[in-house]
């Protein structure tokens, strides 16, 4: 069963479980970009040919207004491809928005141009509803509060390419203060325009035991993955009041909490770090893990408690 974000100023009291079972296998895929049936420069099937000679499993096309078409031909790609489409407009106060909406029972029958109503309709069929590049977009946290959202781009890289906007880590931390179960989403928006070639850089790894439609999208509304521009989580484990993980090599291990609250390991006289154990502060409402390494590049986890 899917559970619903939490309204804006509720912060629950009771921790039910630790996030995270990595005793699946990690699969890597883009759930933003775009082909020529919105503002795209490649045709769908080019697009699905680049991803998966990059070793993608799944993706999920996002044109804006549109879902794609697939004729039934969905068996015979090379990797998953999961619904999807990008709605933008304005709330009932004027404000602007861009979201994706992923899922496996997407219609078209569900966009009717108001923003409002298609997101309602996706929001009731079960669509993991992702804030977009709220950065880019000019969006506040405030703003973002209002709405049933699962989670939001921390990482989008076309957005940081154009303009350095492609990150929203502030705003991050400051809807897991009234959502701590609020996802985190790296993302490609990739258009592929021939003077803007970004794609390669945002994804999110999910840990399943199968790459179908149905075990993807339960991990992502679970929150069983990791959002990436290259390092990885390799495992994420837990003792009583402790979390331990396995990593690529990397220079840096943050454990982030609330505000100014946190604590990190550096990598000193060049070795990298692999392997880091924290302890959990209980008085913590949540907690999330961020590794980078030696040129810059970061992943990030979920919080890592799960509430009711």
């Amino acid at each position: 069963m899917i559970s619903s974000p939490l309204s804006a100023n509720q912060v629950p009291e009771k921790k039910i479980r630790y996030r995270y079972e990595t005793s699946g296998r990690w699969y890597k895929g883009s759930i933003h970009l775009h082909t020529v049936s919105s503002d795209g420069h490649l045709a769908f099937d080019q697009v699905v040919q680049k991803y998966s000679s990059e070793k993608f499993d799944f993706i999920s096309v996002t044109d804006h207004w549109c879902l794609p078409d697939l004729n039934g031909n969905r068996e015979t790609l090379p990797l998953l491809v999961i619904n999807g489409v990008e709605l933008d407009g304005y709330d009932n106060l004027g404000t602007y928005y861009h979201v994706l909406a992923i899922g496996a029972s997407l219609k078209a029958s569900f966009l009717t141009r108001n923003f409002l109503k298609s997101l309602r309709n996706f929001y009731s069929q079960g669509a993991v509803l992702i804030w977009a590049h709220p950065h880019w977009t000019g969006n506040s946290i405030r703003e973002g509060m209002r709405h049933k959202f699962h989670g939001l781009e921390i990482y989008n890289h076309s957005s940081q390419c154009e303009n350095g906007s492609g990150y929203a880590l502030s705003h991050w931390d400051g809807m897991l203060n009234h959502n701590p179960d609020f996802l985190g989403f790296a993302t490609d928006d990739s258009h592929f325009q021939p003077d803007q070639p970004y794609w390669k850089g945002g994804w999110i790894m999910v840990n399943t035991t199968d790459c179908t439609q149905q075990k993807i999208l339960e991990g992502i509304h679970q929150g069983n993955f990791y959002a990436t521009q290259g390092p990885s989580f390799n495992s994420i484990e837990y003792g009583e009041n402790t979390v331990k993980v396995e990593t690529s090599p990397v220079t840096y291990v943050r454990l982030i909490g609330p505000r100014r609250k946190g604590q990190w390991i550096h990598a000193l006289d060049k070795k990298p770090v692999r392997q880091t154990e924290f302890e959990l502060p209980p008085d913590w409402h949540y907690a999330r893990l961020e590794i980078e390494d030696a040129v810059g590049k970061r992943a990030w986890t979920n919080p890592l408690w799960q509430y009711e």
